[in-house]
């Protein structure tokens, strides 16, 4: 009898073990949210780092003052508030860091798409202020982590990579804290 239940033990482990097998290195990986929040992307060239980067921050800025201005929502007033200091001082490190690397400033202008993004912004009241400016918020930290993910990995000016490293924890918390007001 005990041999009987020895072997029935010993049958029943073994699914068990690979099915945890197969399970564990699923569970390992980020969740599909996480991957799907920064993805991959070719390195830009320092020139293309330089220009997203400086449209990227004053978008931020610049969106979140108009948020400010329009919003009635508490949490959304802290997030944007918090972007506008969070921000200017990464202009500040930008701009050092620029200096430091010996490279050219780029202009502080806005892209045509963020120009258009922050135009809708200013139409827009109420509630539908409030989710053009989360989305906004979120695509472009989505689109910024990325990008500096992929520079601080492989760009080729040593500062501006220190810069894209240093600057990393800070906009994936802006990220997740953006991702919360969803």
């Amino acid at each position: 009898m005990t041999r009987t239940v020895f072997r029935l033990l010993a049958a029943s482990a073994l699914p068990l073990a690979l099915g945890a097998a197969t399970v564990a290195p699923a569970m390992a990986t980020d969740p599909p949210a996480k991957q799907a929040a920064a993805p991959s992307m070719a390195t830009p060239s320092t020139s293309t780092f330089l220009t997203n980067t400086a449209v990227a921050n004053l978008f931020e800025i610049e969106s979140s003052k108009v948020a400010l201005t329009k919003t009635k929502n508490d949490k959304i007033k802290a997030f944007a508030n918090q972007m506008v200091t969070d921000h200017t001082g990464a202009g500040t490190k930008f701009k050092q860091a620029v200096t430091e690397a010996k490279l050219t400033p780029p202009a502080e202008k806005f892209d045509a798409k963020h120009q258009a993004l922050l135009d809708d912004l200013r139409k827009k009241d109420g509630t539908a202020v409030d989710a053009a400016y989360v989305k906004a918020q979120s695509d472009g930290h989505v689109e910024t982590v990325a990008m500096f993910e992929a520079y601080a990995k492989g760009g080729d000016n040593a500062r501006m990579k220190q810069f894209a490293n240093d600057m990393l924890p800070t906009l994936k918390a802006h990220l997740d804290q953006v991702s919360k007001l969803k």
